[in-house]
């Protein structure tokens, strides 16, 4: 099946225990490797494949005695729908690849992979009443091609048919014992349904024919572990930490094991690891918790608490951008919530996403950023991104943040004049005000002083008649409307 079907096998796993946050997180599934998504590189290899053990004329195909002969002329037509049917594939039209596919099927029926590819689709698709029909009527056709059976078992395994995708993997194994693909993703179907020692037989029997896989590995380490066998876990999990200092299961399972093992410390250095591979995993935090629980840590215990609180939030409003993806709201408030939280890098990054959604709109995204800019001190940056959303759309909190922009560089002036179009008045302000008014003063231009003046104390009273007396002006603290 193609990768969407195969990056299901996780979820599933999860789903059902295996990597759940009560069981170790131990099966990473081998994806399969001549599955309708990777056939489009080559679908002249899958072909022959697919009809290898269906006899074949020159000029006719005929596969039962009860079926019409094909001419060549239509046999070849019908390939090359089956070509347009994978190239369109390629490029993610799926819909369209069917049609072609179907085209092919209504030329030449008697074609196993045209259905096969096509119930690969459906499955995608999540039409899956169409799919089995016709990964079914591909294995009728062709009942020696092990990867039709492979595949029927992804199928089977991600729509929590365990037992009928047991069967699939079995049949497929008997037709080609060297499938590691189908041993590992069989015996991740034992772990899940609690028969370890048939998982622990399979995973073994990958490392026979792949030695190498750290995947199999990982997974038996699992099995020993809830076999009891901990030595021979330990062994095998450190073995796998040692060849791959990032496998992050290795480090889940391993730490689990030393739970149960009362290895508190051990175990929540492991679940560090874990956390620092990958950071907004709940489960490892719950299991590390425990730990810390178990070491008498109030301290860590409390902190992980946290965090737990933290992930749940922002689960819940990952969930709701799932939902709605270019929701701008949504992700303002992810956005803000990461800045709460000081992750400067992720709160951009979702700033750059509004900016994406709203750049030929409301500009939204720009003066956003530029206020983070602003923050930063990042003053030109700041008001480049200012100046692209008032371009887009005049707004007053975009004049504002450019104003502070112009503050800050001391450019009073341009400051002012973009406060004045924010129609802001606060203590900044006043503080501008002032400083062009002491800049009059130096002029020699009195009244211009003495208005400003009159502004910066209507503004901020703390600039009052002390600092009147102190300037030597005769200007009284009213105030007045900003031209």
């Amino acid at each position: 099946m193609n990768r969407q079907i195969a990056g299901m096998l996780i979820g599933f796993c999860v789903f059902n225990g295996c990597g759940s946050e009560s069981q170790p997180s131990s099966q990473k599934e081998v994806k399969p490797s001549q599955t309708a998504a990777a056939v489009q590189q080559n679908p002249a290899k899958t072909s022959e494949t697919a009809t290898k053990n269906e006899p074949q004329s020159g000029a006719a195909v005929q596969v039962a005695s009860n079926q019409a002969p094909i001419s060549e002329a239509t046999v070849k037509k019908a390939e090359e729908f089956f070509d347009q049917g994978m190239n369109l594939l390629k490029q993610g039209k799926l819909i369209d690849s069917t049609q072609s596919f179907t085209s092919a099927i209504n030329l030449n029926p008697q074609d196993s992979k045209y259905y096969f590819h096509r119930g690969s689709i459906w499955a995608d698709l999540k039409q899956d009443a169409n799919a089995i029909v016709d990964l079914t009527k591909a294995i009728d056709m062709s009942p020696k091609n092990s990867q039709f059976f492979y595949t029927r078992a992804l199928f089977f395994m991600t729509r929590g048919g365990g037992q009928l995708a047991i069967q699939d993997f079995s049949r497929a194994i008997e037709l080609n014992p060297k499938d590691h693909q189908a041993y590992n993703n069989r015996g991740l179907l034992f772990a899940t349904s609690g028969k370890l020692k048939e998982a622990r037989s399979d995973f073994e029997q990958v490392l026979r024919i792949k030695p190498e896989s750290l995947d199999a590995m990982n997974n038996l380490g699992f099995a020993l572990m809830n076999l009891n066998e901990m030595d021979k876990a330990f062994e095998v999990l450190s073995q796998v930490i040692k060849l791959d200092p990032k496998y992050l299961n290795a480090y889940d399972n391993r730490g689990l094991a030393w739970l149960k093992q009362k290895e508190y410390a051990k175990a929540a250095d492991d679940f560090t690891r874990a956390i620092e591979l990958s950071p907004q995993k709940l489960k490892f935090y719950r299991q590390r918790l425990m730990a810390y629980e178990k070491m008498k840590q109030p301290k860590k215990a409390k902190a992980d608490a946290e965090k737990i609180v933290w992930l749940q939030k922002l689960a819940s409003i990952n969930e709701r951008i799932v939902k709605s993806p270019e929701d701008t709201e949504l992700i303002l408030k992810r956005a803000q919530f990461y800045l709460e939280s000081e992750m400067r890098e992720s709160a951009m990054k979702d700033y750059a996403k509004i900016v994406e959604l709203t750049q030929d709109t409301t500009g939204q995204g720009y003066y956003i950023r530029g206020a983070l800019y602003l923050e930063e001190n990042k003053l030109d940056r700041c008001i480049q991104e200012c100046s692209r959303a008032i371009t887009i759309q005049p707004n007053p909190e975009a004049y504002s943040i450019r104003g502070d922009a112009f503050m800050k560089r001391g450019d009073v002036e341009h400051a002012l004049r973009d406060f004045e179009r924010a129609k802001r008045i606060d203590e900044i302000v006043a503080k501008a005000y002032l400083m062009r008014s002491k800049s009059f003063k130096k002029q020699g231009e009195l009244k211009k002083a003495a208005k400003d003046f009159e502004r910066a104390v209507a503004i901020d009273p703390s600039l009052g008649p002390a600092k009147l007396s102190t300037e030597k002006t005769a200007a009284k603290p009213i105030i007045r409307p900003i031209d």
